[in-house]
């Protein structure tokens, strides 16, 4: 027993040895390439070179921003597109569902009946980091 536990702290102490915990990266920036490397190009080596480098970063930003404003464009009208389309599917099917109950002349079924929710508890969560359990409970 006393040999299982020195191997296991030996194990363990050996694997946070070689453990590589300076690999996590930290979120920056968007793109790899814009990150600012120090001493790549010296303000006093080539400033023709440094200033058209700048000029192309800026066309570029410019050029993402107006894709990411485009494509939130395209989504929304797309969206709006798909939520009409949907009601007007609903609009259709609540209709023929009419259509076919006044050709049998029967009434349609009420929405509250039988399958309401009414008496039964359900789990809302209040906040995050609650412990309440998502189980029923009982009713006495």
């Amino acid at each position: 027993m006393k040999r299982l536990t020195y191997m296991a702290i030996l194990s363990l102490s050996v694997s946070f040895l070689f453990s590589d915990y300076t690999g996590v990266k930290e979120k920056g920036d968007a793109f790899s390439f814009q990150k600012k490397r120090k001493g790549v190009i010296k303000s006093t080596q080539n400033k023709d070179l440094k200033a058209e480098l700048m000029e192309l970063e800026q066309a570029f930003k410019s050029d993402y921003d107006e894709i990411k404003s485009h494509y939130k464009e395209k989504i929304f009208a797309l969206k709006k597109m798909q939520k009409s389309e949907v009601q007007s599917l609903k609009e259709n099917y609540n209709n023929r569902r009419k259509a076919i109950y006044e050709k049998y002349g029967v009434k349609p079924p009420k929405k509250n009946e039988g399958n309401t929710m009414e008496n039964t508890e359900v789990f809302k969560p209040t906040k995050k980091g609650s412990n309440q359990s998502p189980i029923k409970k009982s009713v006495k």
